[in-house]
Protein backbone atom coordinates (compact mmCIF):
# COMPACT_ATOMS: atom_id res chain seq x y z
CA UNK A 1 0.00 0.00 0.00
CA UNK A 2 1.91 3.18 -1.20
CA UNK A 3 0.92 6.44 0.62
CA UNK A 4 2.73 9.74 -0.38
CA UNK A 5 2.62 12.06 2.88
CA UNK A 6 3.06 16.05 2.59
CA UNK A 7 3.74 18.05 5.59
CA UNK A 8 6.03 20.70 6.47
CA UNK A 9 8.56 18.63 8.42
CA UNK A 10 9.34 15.35 8.89
CA UNK A 11 10.10 13.36 12.27
CA UNK A 12 9.66 16.47 14.27
CA UNK A 13 7.10 18.54 16.07
CA UNK A 14 3.53 16.50 17.01
CA UNK A 15 3.01 16.58 12.85
CA UNK A 16 6.43 15.66 11.46
CA UNK A 17 6.20 12.89 14.31
CA UNK A 18 2.78 11.71 13.04
CA UNK A 19 3.66 11.39 9.47
CA UNK A 20 6.78 9.44 9.97
CA UNK A 21 4.68 6.98 12.82
CA UNK A 22 1.79 6.74 9.78
CA UNK A 23 4.61 5.78 7.38
CA UNK A 24 6.16 2.93 9.25
CA UNK A 25 2.61 1.29 9.58
CA UNK A 26 2.78 -2.38 9.02
CA UNK A 27 2.09 -2.99 5.18
CA UNK A 28 2.11 0.79 4.13
CA UNK A 29 4.97 2.20 1.95
CA UNK A 30 5.45 5.32 2.95
CA UNK A 31 7.53 7.94 1.40
CA UNK A 32 7.32 11.71 2.99
CA UNK A 33 7.69 15.24 0.84
CA UNK A 34 8.47 17.60 3.75
CA UNK A 35 9.27 21.50 3.41
CA UNK A 36 12.51 22.39 5.94
CA UNK A 37 14.22 21.08 8.95
CA UNK A 38 16.31 17.67 8.50
CA UNK A 39 14.19 14.76 8.38
CA UNK A 40 14.83 12.90 11.55
CA UNK A 41 12.21 10.36 10.40
CA UNK A 42 13.78 7.45 8.95
CA UNK A 43 11.48 6.93 6.29
CA UNK A 44 12.17 7.56 2.66
CA UNK A 45 11.57 10.79 2.45
CA UNK A 46 11.79 13.94 -0.30
CA UNK A 47 13.16 17.57 1.04
CA UNK A 48 11.20 20.13 -1.68
CA UNK A 49 13.24 23.55 -0.44
CA UNK A 50 16.29 24.14 1.28
CA UNK A 51 17.03 27.24 3.72
CA UNK A 52 17.57 29.81 0.99
CA UNK A 53 14.02 29.02 -0.02
CA UNK A 54 12.44 28.58 3.46
CA UNK A 55 14.14 32.33 4.27
CA UNK A 56 12.89 33.84 0.75
CA UNK A 57 9.24 32.33 1.13
CA UNK A 58 8.86 33.87 4.64
CA UNK A 59 9.86 37.35 3.53
CA UNK A 60 7.59 37.01 0.69
CA UNK A 61 4.39 36.15 3.08
CA UNK A 62 5.52 38.88 5.21
CA UNK A 63 5.41 41.62 2.13
CA UNK A 64 2.69 40.13 -0.43
CA UNK A 65 0.64 37.59 2.02
CA UNK A 66 0.91 34.90 -0.73
CA UNK A 67 1.49 31.92 1.50
CA UNK A 68 1.98 28.65 -0.04
CA UNK A 69 2.21 30.13 -2.87
CA UNK A 70 5.64 30.47 -3.89
CA UNK A 71 8.73 28.04 -4.01
CA UNK A 72 6.65 26.81 -7.26
CA UNK A 73 9.74 25.47 -9.19
CA UNK A 74 10.55 23.14 -6.10
CA UNK A 75 6.73 22.13 -6.10
CA UNK A 76 7.16 20.81 -9.43
CA UNK A 77 10.06 19.31 -8.76
CA UNK A 78 8.38 17.31 -5.80
CA UNK A 79 5.09 16.46 -8.00
CA UNK A 80 7.95 14.65 -10.62
CA UNK A 81 8.78 12.49 -7.68
CA UNK A 82 5.38 11.48 -7.02
CA UNK A 83 5.12 10.66 -10.35
CA UNK A 84 7.22 8.57 -10.12
CA UNK A 85 7.20 6.91 -6.50
CA UNK A 86 2.89 6.39 -8.25
CA UNK A 87 0.97 6.11 -4.50
CA UNK A 88 -2.06 5.10 -4.84
CA UNK A 89 -2.99 7.72 -2.18
CA UNK A 90 -1.82 11.28 -1.16
CA UNK A 91 -1.95 11.94 2.62
CA UNK A 92 -2.04 15.63 2.75
CA UNK A 93 -1.02 17.53 6.18
CA UNK A 94 0.31 20.83 7.04
CA UNK A 95 0.35 22.91 3.52
CA UNK A 96 1.16 25.99 4.79
CA UNK A 97 4.82 26.61 6.76
CA UNK A 98 6.43 28.03 4.13
CA UNK A 99 7.65 25.11 1.58
CA UNK A 100 5.32 24.78 -1.13
CA UNK A 101 3.13 26.22 -3.83
CA UNK A 102 -0.63 25.05 -3.12
CA UNK A 103 -1.44 25.87 -6.97
CA UNK A 104 0.80 23.31 -9.45
CA UNK A 105 -0.22 20.30 -5.89
CA UNK A 106 -4.03 20.96 -6.36
CA UNK A 107 -3.69 20.81 -10.24
CA UNK A 108 -1.70 17.72 -9.95
CA UNK A 109 -3.90 16.27 -7.56
CA UNK A 110 -7.12 17.27 -9.88
CA UNK A 111 -5.72 15.55 -12.90
CA UNK A 112 -4.55 12.43 -11.40
CA UNK A 113 -7.67 11.12 -9.95
CA UNK A 114 -5.45 10.06 -7.27
CA UNK A 115 -7.57 9.83 -3.61
CA UNK A 116 -7.09 11.98 -1.06
CA UNK A 117 -6.88 11.87 2.39
CA UNK A 118 -6.52 15.67 4.20
CA UNK A 119 -5.49 15.83 7.96
CA UNK A 120 -6.57 19.33 9.01
CA UNK A 121 -4.15 20.03 12.09
CA UNK A 122 -5.60 24.24 12.24
CA UNK A 123 -8.24 26.40 10.62
CA UNK A 124 -5.54 28.04 7.80
CA UNK A 125 -7.48 25.20 4.63
CA UNK A 126 -10.78 27.73 5.51
CA UNK A 127 -9.57 31.05 5.79
CA UNK A 128 -8.10 33.74 3.78
CA UNK A 129 -5.12 34.26 5.72
CA UNK A 130 -4.88 33.04 9.41
CA UNK A 131 -4.25 29.14 10.71
CA UNK A 132 -7.04 30.15 13.86
CA UNK A 133 -9.36 33.12 14.21
CA UNK A 134 -10.68 32.40 17.75
CA UNK A 135 -8.92 34.62 19.94
CA UNK A 136 -9.82 37.77 17.62
CA UNK A 137 -13.27 36.84 17.51
CA UNK A 138 -13.40 36.45 13.61
CA UNK A 139 -15.99 34.70 11.78
CA UNK A 140 -15.24 36.06 7.99
CA UNK A 141 -14.33 32.95 6.84
CA UNK A 142 -17.83 31.36 7.27
CA UNK A 143 -18.50 33.65 4.16
CA UNK A 144 -15.67 35.35 2.89
CA UNK A 145 -12.73 37.09 4.52
CA UNK A 146 -11.81 40.22 3.78
CA UNK A 147 -10.74 42.98 6.19
CA UNK A 148 -8.20 40.28 8.65
CA UNK A 149 -7.94 41.22 12.08
CA UNK A 150 -5.08 39.15 13.25
CA UNK A 151 -2.49 39.64 9.67
CA UNK A 152 0.70 39.39 12.40
CA UNK A 153 -0.84 36.33 13.55
CA UNK A 154 1.00 33.32 11.64
CA UNK A 155 2.08 33.20 8.76
CA UNK A 156 2.16 36.74 9.62
CA UNK A 157 2.08 39.34 6.99
CA UNK A 158 2.23 43.35 6.88
CA UNK A 159 0.20 43.13 3.60
CA UNK A 160 -3.63 43.01 3.95
CA UNK A 161 -4.30 43.59 0.45
CA UNK A 162 -5.07 39.80 -1.13
CA UNK A 163 -7.11 38.64 2.19
CA UNK A 164 -10.14 38.26 -0.33
CA UNK A 165 -8.14 36.74 -3.36
CA UNK A 166 -6.04 34.40 -1.01
CA UNK A 167 -9.90 33.55 0.74
CA UNK A 168 -11.35 32.89 -3.27
CA UNK A 169 -8.45 30.84 -4.37
CA UNK A 170 -8.14 28.39 -1.39
CA UNK A 171 -11.85 27.93 -1.90
CA UNK A 172 -11.45 27.27 -6.19
CA UNK A 173 -8.38 24.88 -5.61
CA UNK A 174 -9.72 22.59 -2.76
CA UNK A 175 -13.15 22.46 -3.83
CA UNK A 176 -11.39 21.27 -7.22
CA UNK A 177 -11.14 17.93 -6.43
CA UNK A 178 -14.70 16.27 -6.99
CA UNK A 179 -16.11 15.38 -3.44
CA UNK A 180 -15.42 11.45 -3.72
CA UNK A 181 -11.22 12.38 -4.45
CA UNK A 182 -11.23 14.52 -1.28
CA UNK A 183 -11.47 13.06 2.75
CA UNK A 184 -11.10 15.19 5.37
CA UNK A 185 -9.95 13.92 8.48
CA UNK A 186 -9.46 16.33 12.10
CA UNK A 187 -8.53 15.74 15.54
CA UNK A 188 -11.21 17.50 17.34
CA UNK A 189 -15.01 17.43 16.90
CA UNK A 190 -14.82 21.21 17.31
CA UNK A 191 -12.83 21.53 14.06
CA UNK A 192 -14.77 19.04 12.74
CA UNK A 193 -17.92 21.53 13.07
CA UNK A 194 -16.16 24.69 11.65
CA UNK A 195 -15.11 22.50 8.70
CA UNK A 196 -18.77 21.68 8.17
CA UNK A 197 -19.27 25.18 8.09
CA UNK A 198 -16.91 26.49 5.94
CA UNK A 199 -16.41 25.79 1.96
CA UNK A 200 -15.72 22.78 2.60
CA UNK A 201 -18.74 21.41 4.15
CA UNK A 202 -19.54 18.96 1.07
CA UNK A 203 -16.77 16.98 1.58
CA UNK A 204 -16.72 13.90 4.04
CA UNK A 205 -15.69 14.53 7.44
CA UNK A 206 -14.39 12.24 9.69
CA UNK A 207 -12.77 12.90 13.71
CA UNK A 208 -9.37 10.71 14.38
CA UNK A 209 -8.15 12.22 17.61
CA UNK A 210 -4.50 12.47 18.16
CA UNK A 211 -2.85 9.77 19.80
CA UNK A 212 0.03 9.55 22.24
CA UNK A 213 2.28 6.54 23.97
CA UNK A 214 0.36 5.87 27.15
CA UNK A 215 3.26 3.12 27.91
CA UNK A 216 5.05 6.58 28.17
CA UNK A 217 2.33 9.09 29.42
CA UNK A 218 0.58 6.73 32.56
CA UNK A 219 0.81 7.90 36.14
CA UNK A 220 4.37 7.25 37.53
CA UNK A 221 6.38 7.27 40.85
CA UNK A 222 8.04 11.17 40.82
CA UNK A 223 10.69 12.71 43.01
CA UNK A 224 9.44 15.79 41.15
CA UNK A 225 7.52 17.20 44.68
CA UNK A 226 10.57 16.06 46.89
CA UNK A 227 13.45 17.34 44.57
CA UNK A 228 11.53 21.29 44.67
CA UNK A 229 10.52 21.46 47.99
CA UNK A 230 6.47 21.10 47.32
CA UNK A 231 5.29 18.50 49.57
CA UNK A 232 2.13 19.36 51.34
CA UNK A 233 1.74 22.15 48.64
CA UNK A 234 -1.27 22.18 45.39
CA UNK A 235 0.60 21.91 42.81
CA UNK A 236 -1.13 23.76 39.60
CA UNK A 237 0.67 22.60 36.75
CA UNK A 238 0.59 24.69 32.94
CA UNK A 239 2.66 23.16 30.34
CA UNK A 240 3.81 24.56 26.71
CA UNK A 241 6.67 23.27 24.42
CA UNK A 242 6.70 27.54 23.57
CA UNK A 243 4.39 30.17 24.99
CA UNK A 244 3.23 33.39 24.02
CA UNK A 245 0.36 35.19 24.02
CA UNK A 246 -2.17 33.12 22.58
CA UNK A 247 -1.01 30.05 24.25
CA UNK A 248 -2.22 32.39 27.33
CA UNK A 249 1.01 34.19 29.31
CA UNK A 250 -1.19 37.12 30.31
CA UNK A 251 -3.53 35.51 32.14
CA UNK A 252 -0.65 32.67 33.51
CA UNK A 253 1.41 35.68 34.95
CA UNK A 254 -2.39 37.26 36.47
CA UNK A 255 -2.84 33.78 37.71
CA UNK A 256 0.62 33.95 39.69
CA UNK A 257 -0.35 36.84 41.32
CA UNK A 258 -3.77 35.56 42.65
CA UNK A 259 -2.82 31.86 43.68
CA UNK A 260 -5.20 30.60 46.53
CA UNK A 261 -3.03 29.91 49.75
CA UNK A 262 -1.12 26.83 49.90
CA UNK A 263 -1.18 26.66 45.99
CA UNK A 264 2.16 26.15 43.85
CA UNK A 265 2.38 27.58 39.99
CA UNK A 266 4.51 25.09 38.23
CA UNK A 267 5.31 26.18 34.47
CA UNK A 268 7.36 24.13 32.11
CA UNK A 269 9.18 26.26 29.35
CA UNK A 270 8.99 29.72 30.55
CA UNK A 271 11.94 31.39 29.18
CA UNK A 272 12.94 34.99 29.12
CA UNK A 273 10.57 37.67 29.61
CA UNK A 274 8.08 35.49 30.65
CA UNK A 275 9.68 33.92 33.29
CA UNK A 276 10.81 37.47 34.63
CA UNK A 277 6.85 38.23 35.08
CA UNK A 278 6.06 35.31 36.93
CA UNK A 279 9.03 35.47 39.62
CA UNK A 280 7.56 34.76 42.76
CA UNK A 281 7.62 32.42 45.64
CA UNK A 282 4.46 30.26 44.66
CA UNK A 283 5.42 29.78 41.24
CA UNK A 284 8.68 27.32 40.36
CA UNK A 285 9.44 27.23 36.79
CA UNK A 286 11.17 24.05 34.51
CA UNK A 287 13.40 24.30 31.57
CA UNK A 288 11.32 23.20 28.42
CA UNK A 289 11.97 19.28 28.34
CA UNK A 290 12.21 17.12 25.21
CA UNK A 291 12.31 13.87 27.22
CA UNK A 292 8.74 12.11 27.63
CA UNK A 293 9.37 10.21 30.78
CA UNK A 294 10.33 13.66 31.98
CA UNK A 295 7.20 15.39 31.15
CA UNK A 296 5.13 12.35 32.98
CA UNK A 297 6.50 12.27 36.26
CA UNK A 298 5.93 16.09 36.42
CA UNK A 299 2.27 14.97 35.16
CA UNK A 300 2.07 12.17 37.75
CA UNK A 301 3.61 14.62 40.32
CA UNK A 302 0.65 17.70 40.03
CA UNK A 303 -2.74 18.65 41.20
CA UNK A 304 -4.23 19.94 38.61
CA UNK A 305 -3.09 21.50 34.78
CA UNK A 306 -4.78 24.43 33.93
CA UNK A 307 -4.65 25.26 30.09
CA UNK A 308 -5.20 28.50 29.27
CA UNK A 309 -5.06 28.69 26.01
CA UNK A 310 -6.62 31.31 23.71
CA UNK A 311 -6.69 29.19 20.92
CA UNK A 312 -6.13 25.54 19.75
CA UNK A 313 -7.19 23.00 17.58
CA UNK A 314 -6.55 19.82 20.33
CA UNK A 315 -3.71 20.06 22.37
CA UNK A 316 -1.35 17.36 23.02
CA UNK A 317 -0.83 18.18 26.88
CA UNK A 318 -4.30 17.55 27.86
CA UNK A 319 -3.79 13.99 26.51
CA UNK A 320 -0.12 13.70 28.04
CA UNK A 321 -1.70 15.14 31.77
CA UNK A 322 -5.14 12.97 31.89
CA UNK A 323 -3.33 10.01 30.84
CA UNK A 324 -0.71 10.21 33.99
CA UNK A 325 -4.05 10.98 36.02
CA UNK A 326 -4.05 14.29 35.81
CA UNK A 327 -7.18 16.52 35.25
CA UNK A 328 -7.69 19.56 33.48
CA UNK A 329 -9.49 22.56 34.19
CA UNK A 330 -9.36 25.04 31.02
CA UNK A 331 -10.79 27.99 28.82
CA UNK A 332 -13.60 26.83 26.39
CA UNK A 333 -11.37 27.58 23.47
CA UNK A 334 -11.24 25.30 20.20
CA UNK A 335 -10.79 21.66 21.30
CA UNK A 336 -9.47 21.83 24.61
CA UNK A 337 -12.46 21.47 26.80
CA UNK A 338 -13.75 17.88 24.75
CA UNK A 339 -10.40 16.23 25.44
CA UNK A 340 -11.01 15.96 29.31
CA UNK A 341 -14.91 15.44 28.96
CA UNK A 342 -16.33 15.12 32.32
CA UNK A 343 -14.21 12.61 33.59
CA UNK A 344 -11.39 14.15 34.18
CA UNK A 345 -11.62 17.65 34.11
CA UNK A 346 -13.80 20.86 33.66
CA UNK A 347 -13.50 24.09 31.69
CA UNK A 348 -14.49 27.39 32.13
CA UNK A 349 -16.14 30.44 29.54
CA UNK A 350 -12.56 32.13 27.77
CA UNK A 351 -10.90 34.61 30.00
CA UNK A 352 -12.94 33.59 32.76
CA UNK A 353 -10.01 33.44 35.68
CA UNK A 354 -12.10 34.04 38.84
CA UNK A 355 -14.30 30.84 37.78
CA UNK A 356 -10.95 29.01 37.10
CA UNK A 357 -9.86 30.18 40.63
CA UNK A 358 -12.73 29.48 41.90
CA UNK A 359 -12.29 25.58 40.69
CA UNK A 360 -8.69 25.11 41.96
CA UNK A 361 -9.80 26.36 45.71
CA UNK A 362 -13.03 23.71 45.04
CA UNK A 363 -10.12 20.90 44.22
CA UNK A 364 -8.00 22.03 46.76
CA UNK A 365 -10.53 21.67 49.47
CA UNK A 366 -11.62 18.36 47.79
CA UNK A 367 -15.43 19.25 47.40
CA UNK A 368 -14.64 18.87 43.32
CA UNK A 369 -12.55 16.06 42.74
CA UNK A 370 -11.45 13.85 39.71
CA UNK A 371 -9.87 10.51 40.54
CA UNK A 372 -6.33 9.40 38.40
CA UNK A 373 -8.53 6.07 37.55
CA UNK A 374 -10.82 8.16 36.13
CA UNK A 375 -8.77 10.64 34.15
CA UNK A 376 -6.98 7.62 32.72
CA UNK A 377 -10.35 5.96 31.06
CA UNK A 378 -11.07 9.35 29.85
CA UNK A 379 -7.38 8.77 28.11
CA UNK A 380 -7.91 5.80 27.06
CA UNK A 381 -9.48 7.13 23.46
CA UNK A 382 -6.67 9.21 22.98
CA UNK A 383 -4.30 6.30 22.61
CA UNK A 384 -1.63 6.02 19.65
CA UNK A 385 -2.33 2.52 18.65
CA UNK A 386 -5.91 3.49 18.24
CA UNK A 387 -5.42 6.48 15.92
CA UNK A 388 -2.66 4.59 14.09
CA UNK A 389 -5.44 1.70 13.46
CA UNK A 390 -8.21 4.46 12.64
CA UNK A 391 -6.22 5.65 10.25
CA UNK A 392 -5.27 2.24 8.73
CA UNK A 393 -8.96 1.53 8.64
CA UNK A 394 -9.54 5.06 6.37
CA UNK A 395 -6.63 3.76 4.03
CA UNK A 396 -8.39 0.52 3.62
CA UNK A 397 -11.69 2.01 2.83
CA UNK A 398 -10.36 4.15 0.13
CA UNK A 399 -8.65 1.42 -1.58
CA UNK A 400 -11.58 -0.39 -1.54
CA UNK A 401 -13.46 2.27 -2.96
CA UNK A 402 -11.03 2.68 -5.43
CA UNK A 403 -11.18 -0.28 -6.85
Amino acid sequence: MKIAYINSVAGYGSTGKLVSMLAKTEGITGKLYYGRKNDTSGCDSFRIIHNPQFVSHVLWTFVTDDHAMHNTRQTEAMIEDLKQFNPYLVHLHNLHGYYLDIRPLFSYLKSSGIPVLWTFHDCWPITGHCAHYTSVHCEQWKTGCKNCPALLHYPPTFYAGNIERNYKLKQDLFTSLPVNQLHIVTPSEWLAGEVRQSFLKYYPIQVIPNGIDQEIFHPVKSSFRNDHHLEGQFVILAVAGNWYKEKGTEDLVKLSKRLPEGCVLVVVGAKGAFARQLANDNVVIIPRTEQASQLAEIYSAADVMINLTQEDTFPTVNIEAISCGCPVVTYKVGGSAEIAGELAGCSVPYGDLDGLIQIIEKMKEGTISFGKEACRIQASQYSRTMMLEEYRHIYEELRKEQR
